[in-house]
Protein backbone atom coordinates (compact mmCIF):
# COMPACT_ATOMS: atom_id res chain seq x y z
CA UNK A 1 0.00 0.00 0.00
CA UNK A 2 1.27 3.61 -0.86
CA UNK A 3 1.57 5.67 1.97
CA UNK A 4 -0.72 8.53 1.01
CA UNK A 5 0.57 10.75 4.56
CA UNK A 6 2.05 14.41 3.48
CA UNK A 7 4.89 16.08 4.87
CA UNK A 8 4.28 19.68 7.07
CA UNK A 9 4.23 22.51 4.78
CA UNK A 10 7.72 24.35 4.74
CA UNK A 11 6.90 27.50 7.27
CA UNK A 12 7.76 30.77 5.28
CA UNK A 13 9.91 33.84 6.59
CA UNK A 14 9.22 37.34 5.93
CA UNK A 15 12.64 39.49 5.75
CA UNK A 16 11.83 43.16 6.46
CA UNK A 17 15.32 45.26 6.38
CA UNK A 18 15.84 48.18 8.61
CA UNK A 19 16.44 52.05 7.41
CA UNK A 20 18.44 52.88 5.00
CA UNK A 21 19.16 49.39 3.84
CA UNK A 22 17.49 47.47 1.07
CA UNK A 23 16.46 43.63 0.76
CA UNK A 24 20.41 42.70 -0.17
CA UNK A 25 21.05 43.63 3.40
CA UNK A 26 19.29 40.86 4.70
CA UNK A 27 20.39 38.03 2.12
CA UNK A 28 23.31 36.34 4.59
CA UNK A 29 20.51 35.55 6.72
CA UNK A 30 17.83 34.64 3.89
CA UNK A 31 20.62 32.43 3.35
CA UNK A 32 21.09 31.01 6.51
CA UNK A 33 17.17 29.98 6.58
CA UNK A 34 17.05 28.51 3.31
CA UNK A 35 20.00 26.28 4.75
CA UNK A 36 17.46 25.45 7.67
CA UNK A 37 14.78 24.33 5.73
CA UNK A 38 12.74 27.82 5.53
CA UNK A 39 10.73 29.50 2.52
CA UNK A 40 12.11 32.61 2.26
CA UNK A 41 10.90 36.21 1.20
CA UNK A 42 12.60 39.73 1.52
CA UNK A 43 10.17 42.65 1.38
CA UNK A 44 11.88 46.26 0.38
CA UNK A 45 10.79 49.43 1.09
CA UNK A 46 12.14 53.24 0.25
CA UNK A 47 12.97 53.52 4.09
CA UNK A 48 14.07 57.21 3.10
CA UNK A 49 10.88 58.39 1.44
CA UNK A 50 8.00 56.89 3.09
CA UNK A 51 6.09 56.74 6.70
CA UNK A 52 6.13 53.63 8.81
CA UNK A 53 1.99 53.26 7.88
CA UNK A 54 3.19 54.06 3.74
CA UNK A 55 6.10 51.47 4.17
CA UNK A 56 2.82 49.04 5.39
CA UNK A 57 0.06 50.11 3.21
CA UNK A 58 1.97 50.14 0.30
CA UNK A 59 4.67 48.14 0.41
CA UNK A 60 4.15 45.58 3.17
CA UNK A 61 0.57 44.69 2.41
CA UNK A 62 0.86 44.15 -1.10
CA UNK A 63 3.50 41.82 -0.92
CA UNK A 64 1.73 39.58 1.34
CA UNK A 65 -1.36 39.65 -0.01
CA UNK A 66 0.62 38.27 -3.66
CA UNK A 67 2.39 35.30 -1.30
CA UNK A 68 1.15 32.01 -1.73
CA UNK A 69 0.53 30.18 1.65
CA UNK A 70 0.19 26.49 2.30
CA UNK A 71 -2.75 25.54 4.04
CA UNK A 72 -1.45 24.70 7.70
CA UNK A 73 1.48 27.15 7.37
CA UNK A 74 2.47 29.40 9.50
CA UNK A 75 4.17 32.63 8.48
CA UNK A 76 7.33 33.93 10.70
CA UNK A 77 8.84 37.02 10.22
CA UNK A 78 12.70 38.65 10.97
CA UNK A 79 13.15 42.07 11.16
CA UNK A 80 16.29 43.95 11.17
CA UNK A 81 16.03 48.05 13.48
CA UNK A 82 13.07 50.31 11.67
CA UNK A 83 11.68 46.71 10.03
CA UNK A 84 10.55 45.73 13.28
CA UNK A 85 8.52 48.63 13.44
CA UNK A 86 7.25 48.04 10.17
CA UNK A 87 6.85 44.81 11.18
CA UNK A 88 4.86 45.64 14.21
CA UNK A 89 2.85 48.24 12.68
CA UNK A 90 1.56 45.43 10.22
CA UNK A 91 1.11 42.93 13.08
CA UNK A 92 -1.29 45.84 14.89
CA UNK A 93 -3.68 45.90 11.59
CA UNK A 94 -3.55 42.57 10.66
CA UNK A 95 -5.98 40.18 9.39
CA UNK A 96 -6.99 38.29 12.64
CA UNK A 97 -6.60 35.40 9.46
CA UNK A 98 -3.74 35.38 9.02
CA UNK A 99 -1.35 32.53 9.67
CA UNK A 100 1.07 34.75 11.79
CA UNK A 101 3.78 32.26 13.07
CA UNK A 102 6.64 33.85 15.60
CA UNK A 103 8.79 36.56 14.81
CA UNK A 104 12.28 37.94 15.96
CA UNK A 105 13.23 41.68 15.45
CA UNK A 106 17.14 42.21 15.67
CA UNK A 107 18.34 45.44 17.07
CA UNK A 108 14.55 47.07 17.49
CA UNK A 109 13.82 50.85 18.40
CA UNK A 110 10.43 49.54 20.25
CA UNK A 111 10.51 52.29 22.60
CA UNK A 112 11.71 55.10 20.52
CA UNK A 113 15.44 56.57 19.48
CA UNK A 114 17.62 58.74 21.91
CA UNK A 115 19.07 59.72 18.70
CA UNK A 116 16.15 61.14 17.13
CA UNK A 117 15.21 62.72 20.27
CA UNK A 118 18.39 64.71 20.43
CA UNK A 119 18.92 65.20 16.59
CA UNK A 120 15.52 64.97 14.94
CA UNK A 121 14.88 68.40 15.10
CA UNK A 122 17.89 69.37 12.46
CA UNK A 123 16.68 69.94 8.74
CA UNK A 124 19.75 67.79 7.57
CA UNK A 125 18.69 64.44 10.07
CA UNK A 126 14.90 65.05 8.76
CA UNK A 127 16.30 65.10 4.55
CA UNK A 128 18.51 61.98 5.38
CA UNK A 129 16.20 60.11 7.09
CA UNK A 130 12.92 61.40 5.90
CA UNK A 131 9.33 60.93 7.08
CA UNK A 132 10.36 58.61 9.73
CA UNK A 133 12.46 61.07 11.35
CA UNK A 134 8.97 62.82 12.91
CA UNK A 135 7.99 59.15 14.27
CA UNK A 136 10.80 57.41 16.03
CA UNK A 137 11.33 59.52 19.36
CA UNK A 138 11.08 57.79 22.77
CA UNK A 139 8.18 59.96 23.59
CA UNK A 140 4.52 58.38 24.34
CA UNK A 141 3.19 60.07 21.23
CA UNK A 142 5.92 57.84 18.96
CA UNK A 143 4.80 55.46 16.58
CA UNK A 144 6.86 52.59 18.41
CA UNK A 145 4.96 53.77 21.60
CA UNK A 146 1.79 54.04 20.48
CA UNK A 147 2.28 50.29 18.59
CA UNK A 148 0.67 48.91 21.68
CA UNK A 149 2.45 45.23 22.93
CA UNK A 150 4.51 43.28 20.56
CA UNK A 151 2.54 40.10 18.68
CA UNK A 152 2.79 36.90 20.25
CA UNK A 153 5.56 34.72 19.75
CA UNK A 154 7.90 37.92 19.29
CA UNK A 155 11.49 37.24 20.42
CA UNK A 156 13.96 40.37 20.37
CA UNK A 157 17.95 40.15 19.95
CA UNK A 158 20.20 43.04 21.06
CA UNK A 159 23.91 44.02 20.42
CA UNK A 160 25.99 45.15 23.02
CA UNK A 161 28.48 46.29 21.36
CA UNK A 162 29.13 50.26 21.32
CA UNK A 163 31.37 50.85 17.69
CA UNK A 164 30.36 54.13 17.14
CA UNK A 165 31.21 56.53 19.83
CA UNK A 166 29.70 59.43 17.81
CA UNK A 167 26.69 58.43 19.96
CA UNK A 168 28.06 57.32 23.35
CA UNK A 169 27.21 60.53 25.40
CA UNK A 170 23.52 60.10 24.30
CA UNK A 171 23.09 56.44 24.60
CA UNK A 172 25.34 55.81 27.59
CA UNK A 173 27.12 52.55 28.02
CA UNK A 174 24.49 50.03 27.02
CA UNK A 175 23.61 49.96 23.57
CA UNK A 176 24.83 48.55 20.13
CA UNK A 177 25.98 52.22 18.79
CA UNK A 178 22.07 52.77 17.43
CA UNK A 179 19.68 51.81 19.99
CA UNK A 180 19.77 51.39 23.89
CA UNK A 181 19.35 47.99 25.08
CA UNK A 182 16.61 49.49 27.39
CA UNK A 183 14.71 50.74 24.40
CA UNK A 184 14.93 47.54 22.22
CA UNK A 185 12.70 45.83 25.08
CA UNK A 186 9.10 45.78 23.93
CA UNK A 187 6.00 44.96 26.20
CA UNK A 188 5.17 40.98 25.57
CA UNK A 189 8.21 40.11 24.53
CA UNK A 190 8.59 36.56 24.59
CA UNK A 191 12.04 36.39 25.16
CA UNK A 192 15.22 38.40 24.93
CA UNK A 193 18.74 37.75 24.13
CA UNK A 194 21.91 39.99 24.42
CA UNK A 195 24.81 39.29 21.60
CA UNK A 196 28.35 40.36 21.20
CA UNK A 197 27.38 42.36 18.18
CA UNK A 198 26.96 46.03 17.07
CA UNK A 199 23.51 47.54 14.95
CA UNK A 200 25.10 47.40 11.60
CA UNK A 201 26.69 43.56 11.80
CA UNK A 202 24.12 41.60 13.75
CA UNK A 203 22.51 40.95 10.38
CA UNK A 204 25.75 39.34 9.37
CA UNK A 205 26.74 37.53 12.78
CA UNK A 206 26.12 33.10 12.67
CA UNK A 207 25.49 33.21 16.66
CA UNK A 208 22.92 35.64 15.82
CA UNK A 209 21.36 33.21 12.85
CA UNK A 210 21.46 30.41 15.04
CA UNK A 211 19.36 32.03 18.22
CA UNK A 212 16.90 33.15 15.38
CA UNK A 213 16.65 29.33 14.13
CA UNK A 214 16.03 28.51 17.63
CA UNK A 215 13.37 30.97 18.15
CA UNK A 216 11.65 29.95 15.22
CA UNK A 217 11.64 26.55 16.03
CA UNK A 218 10.80 27.00 19.56
CA UNK A 219 10.08 29.80 20.58
CA UNK A 220 12.74 30.71 22.90
CA UNK A 221 16.52 31.53 22.35
CA UNK A 222 17.97 29.23 25.34
CA UNK A 223 20.33 26.43 23.62
CA UNK A 224 18.96 22.84 24.12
Amino acid sequence: MNDTSSSPPTPTVILIHGLGRSRRSMWLVGLWLKFCGYRVKSIGYPSHRVSIADAVQKHLNPALERLEIAAGSRVHFVTHSLGGIVFRAWAAQRDAAFPLGRAVLLAPPNQGSQIIDELGQWGWVRWLLGPVSAELGTDAASTPNMLGPLPPETGVIMGNKDTLPVFRRLLGAESDGVVTIASSHGEGEADFTLLPTNHATIILQPAVFRAVNRFLKTGSFKEA
